[in-house]
């Protein structure tokens, strides 16, 4: 996501966003915390002068609640991937991990055969680039660069064995890239001699492009967290009788007006399931006392939930 590019192709194609109306004021993005089931209000992690927040994904590892997310240079409108460490239930200073010359987003990681590793959105690179941990949560080494030439936005784990795993991602219309449809690729091991690999490198692993899941761009064809297993389906509203197995889909969902406005929950597929719960920014609680007018990322772990939040301030 890179909400800069967004507004101007918006104003270019002469679409009406809400918050533009007001001026003086700005559209902010930030990242925010509770204890998973409470009802108490999500704890802001607050914005600067320099970088706002978003794209939060929690991931518990080494008995730690790390918090990974997109900071954005308010300057540039270049983003980088940042940490914060909430295991003690406070927001503490993001520390960046992962830095390059292009936009990086939507810090999605996932553990294969025993190592930890992350796929950033990183479409402005025109490429899916992989990075692995070499110790959590603070040092990354970049190990594949795949899919050269394809621009391709929020991908999750969908599918995974212990040779491939399959990714659901999303690519935009190139006019405006709030409309998206859903596309699969996957990753396999590759070796000359047919044994494991031991490291990660473009030689070792192969991408193939799966195709598309649907031709139509739509406002709702865009992860917006992690799946979640059945063991989670019930506090997010799955039916008590669900499927043994059954994944709940957090969904992005835009509107004409408001880029990333809402978070549907889908059971059973992303793009056809049926919406058993919908996150709206009128319906969350902050700490922040600000009028919400989006949230587009969930994400969460046996402790805490983690959304982010866009609301207006006052242009510093």
């Amino acid at each position: 996501m890179k909400v800069s590019e967004f507004i101007k192709k918006a104003k270019k194609l002469g679409l009406r966003l809400g918050f533009m109306k007001f001026i003086g004021y700005e559209a902010i993005f930030s990242c925010a915390f509770k204890k998973a089931g409470s009802d108490e209000p999500y704890a802001v992690l607050p914005h600067s002068g320099k970088y706002w927040y978003a794209d939060p994904l929690i991931i518990s590892h080494d008995g730690r609640e790390i918090v990974f997310m997109e900071r954005v240079d308010r300057e540039t409108g270049i983003g980088a991937i940042v940490y914060s460490d909430i295991t003690d239930g406070t927001w503490h200073e993001p520390v960046a991990v992962i830095e390059e010359k292009f936009h990086m987003s939507f810090p999605m990681c996932f553990e294969w055969n025993g190592s930890l590793y992350m796929i950033p959105e990183t479409e402005m690179d025109n490429a899916i680039n992989l990075y692995r941990c070499a110790s959590f949560p603070d040092k990354w080494e970049k190990c594949g660069r795949f899919l050269d030439g394809m621009k391709l936005v929020d991908t999750v784990v969908f599918e995974a064995s212990d040779d491939e795993i399959t990714f659901l991602s999303s690519e935009y219309l190139p006019e405006i890239d709030f409309y998206t449809r859903f596309r699969k690729f996957k990753l396999k091991k590759s070796s000359s001699d047919g044994t494991p690999a031991d490291a990660c490198t473009n030689a070792e692993l192969e991408a193939t492009d799966l195709g598309l899941v649907s031709e139509q761009y739509t406002l709702q064809s865009r992860m917006a967290g992690y799946p979640l297993g059945a063991e989670r389906a019930l506090s997010i509203g799955g039916s008590a009788d669900s499927t043994p197995g059954e994944v709940i889909y957090p969904v992005q969902r835009s509107t004409s007006g408001v880029y990333g406005y809402s978070v549907m929950f889908r059971e059973g597929d992303p793009e056809s399931g049926e919406i058993k719960k919908e996150m709206l920014p009128n319906k969350v609680n902050t700490d922040c006392k600000r009028r919400l007018i989006g949230v587009h990322t969930y994400s969460r772990s046996d402790k805490y939930e983690v959304i982010d939040v866009q609301y207006l301030a006052k242009k510093i």
